[in-house]
């Protein structure tokens, strides 16, 4: 009998193009950066965060890989399939693309107003849709892709949050939508999954540290790991799945 194969984990990105949306900050900016140290050349996106996107290509380039950054509201399709454009023609190629933009307003359910409501479906749901269908076509020409969507660790929960109503039904239909493209895409070689993050260090909010299994609050290195992997050629059979990063909590 042969020998078996050792399995190689290793994730390298080297001569992969990954866009991030909401990359100039925080997650965004920690998942673009560690995109980038696995081997990728990365868009950087932002709305109009610029000179902090700016910063992070420039960090990114300071690692040897190619970085642009891309600025437009991801809420007008339009103008998002133009900057998704750019970057194409910038990196010559768009195989990851993750998806990380997210509008919040914390308000009970009934001090919502109509315009509360649509920035978050619009800003989360629509965003979500708008980056895909830009990104697709590059992908399928290519026969490869990997979509991964930014989600909550609640999102296919059914406990209310009634202090974040437009916001968690925003990052619902987006499990969905995960789905949904998942199914349709997978005989294109894309994947598309979704990473849901528990309480992160720096949330605004927290529950009791007691109420996380695990005893820590996460990190956006917990976090990136994970995009890191669903990103990678090793997940290629991996598509429609949501990845709790959470440490127990909410599973």
């Amino acid at each position: 009998m042969a020998e078996a194969t050792p399995w190689d984990l290793t994730v390298d990105l080297s001569g992969r193009v990954a866009l991030v949306t909401g990359a100039a900050r925080r997650l965004g900016r920690a998942l673009a950066l560690d995109l980038a140290s696995a081997g990728a050349d990365v868009a950087v996106h932002c709305r109009s965060s610029r000179d902090e996107a700016e910063e992070v290509a420039r960090a990114i380039r300071a690692m040897g890989r190619r970085s642009v950054v891309v600025a437009c509201d991801l809420v007008q399709p339009d103008e998002t399939t133009a900057a998704f454009a750019r970057a194409h023609d910038a990196l010559g190629r768009l195989d990851v693309l993750v998806n990380n933009v997210g509008t919040i307003v914390w308000k009970r359910f009934d001090e919502l107003t109509p315009e509360d409501w649509r920035a978050c479906l619009d800003g989360t749901l629509l965003a979500t849709l708008h980056a895909s269908r830009a990104a697709l076509p590059f992908m399928r020409a290519e026969g490869y892709g990997r979509i991964v969507n930014i989600l909550d660790a609640d999102a296919d929960a059914s406990t209310p949050v009634p202090f974040a109503t437009a916001y968690k039904l925003g990052k619902r239909a987006t499990h969905q939508l995960t789905r949904t493209m998942a199914a349709g895409e997978a005989g294109h070689g894309i994947t598309v999954n979704a990473v849901s993050p528990g309480t992160l260090e720096d949330s605004p909010t927290k529950p009791p540290l007691e109420r996380i299994p695990a005893g820590r609050f996460g990190t956006y290195r917990d976090v990136a790991q994970a995009v890191r992997y669903l990103a990678s050629e090793s997940a290629g059979y991996v598509t429609g799945a949501h990845l709790k990063v959470s440490g127990g909590y909410l599973v």
